[in-house]
């Protein structure tokens, strides 16, 4: 998954001569690299016409991967054109649950609502 340009020669050399010896490979790395550079880059517009070729050329795994996406249309394209995170909620989430999940069954509500409002040190 690394970008071409940053291999050592050996290495490049080492892929080429996979990616040679089996068609779906290339066609995958391709794919990969490019579905890459469109969530790098925030390009969800240009989703579609990856999806398109992923689900035309692309080996199975990776065709289910494309039409996986399709199922949240809306928010896999949100997801990879706007700048807005869902990052810090998910993280408060996760803590929340780690806290429930240390406790469970020993401790009362108040002592679970502590927990949950307390800042973490």
């Amino acid at each position: 998954m690394r970008r071409p340009d940053t291999l050592p020669d050996s290495h490049r050399g080492q892929l080429d001569r996979i990616l040679d010896a089996c068609p779906d490979l290339a066609t995958a790395r391709e794919l990969a690299h490019e579905f890459s550079a469109i969530a790098r880059e925030r390009r969800g517009h240009d989703l579609t016409h990856w999806v398109a070729r992923a689900l035309d050329q692309g080996p199975q795994p990776i065709q289910g991967f494309a039409a996986f996406l399709q199922n949240d249309w809306d928010a896999v394209v949100n997801g990879l054109a706007l700048q807005w995170s869902s990052g810090a909620v998910e993280g408060q989430v996760t803590r929340i649950k780690l806290i429930k999940r240390r406790s469970y069954g020993r401790a009362s509500f108040a002592l679970l609502r502590t927990l949950v409002l307390a800042r973490p040190p």
